[in-house]
């Protein structure tokens, strides 16, 4: 992990610690993890290798910080879909993107998607563990609510929240096979994935 807590970082410091992590993103979007070396994440950020080794133990230890920028993101969006007054289609639809989207925005070259997946299971399982079963808590609590405030029914379609989201989550999953969409051709089929669900729970 890293060396410090980002909560004990001035500003200085976590600013340039923000320009790593997002300059290591990119590098591992675009060329995969195993052929993005410390070297080349320096040079991306724009700082020395030196300064690199300050605060990282090194390429995992980056790896997983990126990973918890990318958590951080999910989760703010995944609070934003619970909270917002729209309609429960649109809620759905921001819930949906909130982790399927955000992946596929932030690390958007498709051939790197794989090796990603298995790095993250490797060198961040618990992380990615947490990540995933805070985004179905998450999900379920929406479709709840949802139910709750009489909404939506799950009723309509015979399941609870915890299957209905399972369901849901293969479909975007499901949704990215084939030709690998650009980032607007996989909104769309997550907005498309929202309208099937939200007319068959509509009460």
């Amino acid at each position: 992990m890293m060396r410090q807590k980002n909560d004990n970082h001035d500003p200085a410091t976590q600013s340039r610690l923000d320009q790593v992590a997002d300059a290591a993103r990119r590098l591992f979007a675009r060329y995969g993890y195993k052929r993005t070396s410390m070297d080349d994440i320096a040079r991306e950020a724009g700082v020395a290798k030196a300064t690199l080794y300050l605060h990282f133990k090194g390429k995992e230890d980056v790896f997983r910080t990126v990973l918890a920028r990318t958590r951080a993101v999910m989760q703010q969006r995944c609070a934003a879909a619970q909270a917002s007054d729209a309609p429960f289609r649109a809620r759905l639809e921001a819930m949906l993107n909130a982790y399927f989207g955000t992946w596929l925005e932030l690390f958007g070259d498709a051939e790197h998607w794989g090796e990603l997946h298995m790095v993250k299971t490797q060198v961040a399982l618990a992380e990615a563990t947490e990540t995933e079963a805070f985004y179905i808590n998450a999900f379920c609590n929406l479709l709840q609510d949802s139910d709750a405030t009489g909404e939506i029914s799950l009723a309509r379609v015979e399941t609870d929240p915890q299957r209905l989201c399972q369901t849901l989550m293969q479909a975007a999953t499901g949704a990215k096979s084939g030709t690998p969409p650009t980032l607007e051709e996989y909104r769309q089929r997550l907005a498309d994935i929202a309208a099937l669900a939200a007319a068959a729970l509509k009460v």
